[in-house]
This record gives C-alpha cells, sequence and structure tokens, in this order.
C-alpha cells in the first residue's frame, strides 16, 4: 500500500516517485506541466529520474528562478508563464521555498485580483476557489514543510508580507519517496530534523483541540529523535524513510493551526539581512519558546520527554537544547547573521502575528523581545532562571 488518503493524496514509498508521478498525470491526462523548482534540482541523477516519470508527448516547462522567499513578482511571472505555455499542471520539486511560490502562484493564476486582497489580512481565504490549478509536490530532504500544508507566506511588491491560506492549497498530490533523500548533506539532514522538532513540539503544546493532529506531533517527533543518529552518520534508507515519514507527520500536524514558533520564525526572517532557512531558525527558538512556557507546557512535557528520549529529571528546555546543539548548525541568531539592534522590530512584527496566539500562553511584545535575546546570545535558560510569569500576555 503506498496511497495514503488524508488531506490529500499522498504517496509514499521507497522508489514510488516514477510510478506516481506516471500514474497521476495519466489518470488526469496532464500534457503540459509547469515544474517549479531551483536549479540544482534540475540536473543529476535524481532529476534524470523525474523528467523520465512523464508520460509519452507530454511537455514540459521549467521556471528556476526561485526566491529565497516567496515573492509577488515571481508568483506573478510564473502565472505569466503558465499560461503563456498552455500550461494544466504545476509541479513543485524539492525544496520548501519551490513549494511555497508554487502555492502563491496557484492563486495568481487562477485569479487576477492583486494578492494582497487574498490574503489572510484581507479575508482572503473566503475568496480563494476551486478552480485553482493542480499542484503535485514531490519534497526532497528540505520539503518535508511546505509538502502537505495549506498556507505560504508571500512578501508583496510594496514590500510588505502578507499570509495566504486555504485549505485549498493543499497539493492535489504529495508524493513522498526517501530514495530522493539519499546523498543529503549532514547540514540539510540536520536542517530538516530541526524543522521536524520545531514543528511537532509546538503544535502538541498548541491549546487547539485536535486529537489527530497530536497525535501526529508525537509519532514525528518520535521518528526523529529513534533515527536522528542514522541519519546523520550514514546512508540508512531505512532512517532516511523514518525521517521522512516524520517531516510528514509534523506537517500534517499543522492542522491545528499555525503556531507561535511560525510567527516568530517569520517575524525574525523579516528584519534580517539576509535570507534564513526556517528550520534553522525553528530549531534554536523552540528550546528557548519551552523554557519561556515554563509551567505553561509542564503538564505536556512528559509526553514531550518519553519522545525526544530526555531524562524525566532533566528540564525540557535544557534537554531540547542538547538535542540542538548536537546538530551541525548554526547555535543562536548571532551566527546566523541577525543584529541585536533588530529584534525589538522583530519582536513587534511576532505580537501582530495571529500564530501567536496559538500556544500555551498569551505573550507580550516584551515577552517575544525576551525569547529573541536569549536566542541572540546563546543556550536556553534553565527551570529556575526562566521569567515567563512576568511578560505573559
Amino acid at each position: 500500500m503506498t496511497l495514503i488518503n488524508y488531506l490529500t493524496r499522498i504517496h509514499f514509498a521507497d522508489g514510488v516517485l516514477e510510478e506516481a508521478l506516471h500514474s497521476e498525470m495519466e489518470a488526469r491526462n496532464k500534457k503540459r506541466p509547469l515544474i517549479v523548482a531551483e536549479a540544482g534540482h534540475l540536473s543529476g541523477s535524481i532529476a534524470e529520474r523525474f523528467f523520465s516519470s512523464f508520460p509519452i508527448r507530454s511537455v514540459a516547462e521549467t521556471y528556476a528562478a526561485v526566491p529565497p522567499q516567496a515573492t509577488e513578482a515571481a508568483a506573478l511571472e510564473i502565472a505569466e508563464t503558465y499560461r503563456s505555455g498552455d500550461c494544466d499542471l504545476l509541479i513543485a520539486f524539492g525544496s520548501n521555498r519551490a513549494m511555497d511560490i508554487a502555492k502563491v502562484a496557484r492563486v495568481a493564476i487562477a485569479h487576477r485580483e492583486p494578492l494582497v486582497v487574498l490574503s489572510n489580512d484581507e479575508g482572503g481565504a473566503r475568496r480563494i476557489g476551486n478552480d485553482l490549478p493542480d499542484l503535485y509536490s514531490i519534497p526532497g530532504i528540505l520539503g518535508f514543510a511546505s509538502a502537505i500544508s495549506d498556507y505560504t507566506r508571500v512578501r508583496l511588491n510594496e514590500g510588505r508580507q502578507v499570509l495566504i491560506s486555504s485549505p485549498r492549497l493543499i497539493p492535489s498530490v504529495t508524493i513522498c519517496d526517501p530514495t530522493l533523500t539519499l546523498g543529503a548533506s549532514r547540514a540539510e539532514s540536520a536542517i530538516a530534523a530541526a524543522g521536524i522538532l520545531a514543528r511537532g513540539i509546538d503544535s502538541y503544546l498548541s491549546p487547539a483541540y485536535n486529537p489527530p493532529a497530536e497525535g501526529l506531533a508525537l509519532d514525528a517527533l518520535t521518528r526523529v529523535t529513534d533515527n536522528l543518529s542514522s541519519v546523520m552518520t550514514g546512508e540508512s534508507l531505512k532512517a532516511r524513510r523514518e525521517m521522512m515519514a516524520g517531516g510528514l507527520n509534523s506537517s500534517m500536524s499543522l492542522q491545528k493551526g499555525l503556531c507561535v514558533v511560525h510567527a516568530i520564525c517569520n517575524a525574525v526572517a523579516s528584519v534580517s539581512p539576509k535570507p534564513i532557512d526556517p528550520s534553522t531558525l525553528g530549531g534554536i527558538l523552540i528550546p528557548q519558546l519551552v523554557a519561556f512556557y515554563g509551567i505553561h507546557a509542564d503538564a505536556r512535557a512528559e509526553h514531550l520527554k518519553r519522545c525526544l528520549k530526555i531524562d524525566p529529571e532533566t528540564d525540557l528546555a535544557a534537554g531540547l537544547t542538547r538535542i540542538t546543539h548536537g546538530l551541525p548548525l548554526p547555535r543562536n541568531l548571532a551566527m546566523l547573521g541577525v543584529k541585536r539592534e533588530d529584534l525589538h522590530v522583530a519582536a513587534q512584527l511576532a505580537s501582530l502575528d495571529r500564530a501567536i496566539g496559538n500556544g500555551p500562553c498569551g505573550l507580550s511584545p516584551a515577552a517575544i523581545e525576551e525569547i529573541l535575546t536569549f536566542a541572540f546570545e546563546a543556550g536556553a535558560r534553565s527551570a529556575e532562571t526562566r521569567t515567563n510569569h512576568d511578560n505573559v500576555a
């Protein structure tokens, strides 16, 4: 059994790429796909497998100018390429960046009005209709977060950043083939693991009531913890499979809603002078968030500690710090190039994000800035030094 029909059609199996892509296109009579992928994913042995999967007589267009963050300009450019090429399918291949911009492009193809009108700020979820073009997502090692999500951020031409979200944005088909992650570097694997940890933990701690999503979050954390060492030290296909399953489940757990770590990561990325990978950022921030939540998270900490194999006597935030510091990634915001003087602005931006309210306790702008200050400097606070009571909103 390779097909999972939960939220959308998900093919999951080793080596399933060729069969799944070919059969899905044949079944829906798709002949002119537009492939959205970063240039580095359009060559090499995996790319050869990908292109060989198309049905006979299909003609593919490609768009490789994928921006570090989805932009209105790029989305409109993709939409124009789609229309002028008489395309009938979007395929996002490889990275989260490719999938995010492909989602915005879907909206731009189906709706001629400005993207700002379709943002959450303008009630856009009600306006996004059923006439979006089909989108197939095929994630690589860094595509887990967006492979099955129903949202994306986009930077407008005016410079402002908005959220576009709708259940209709979930890709029509997702193809998860663990063999596509073989050969990934230690850094890429670490980034993927950090993203799963951040999404799974903050999703589980969200107060929203969604038992299936909570189960998916815990399962994701268990899978990544059990297989992290093997993924980082070798090419075990079993470990890669479990990591991809964890990535998929952590993404599906966000049916509880976007979480606090998403709001803060987005704000920091907005003020950063250079592009920052959101999963790397999430790995830095999640121990700080858990430390700040304090007693508001303690009732659920034991479940998390068991999944993460943290000793029962160890503070959850301290245990998380040890896990994330064991990854070959930057340990604080300063190492990512974030400037201390930008933390205040980032905190203000995060406080305006709707997702900031989806945590176990409220967060004031001052509280967010405190979290960012600790994340800028170094490791997480201990249970004795955290001060979450002082700045809860």
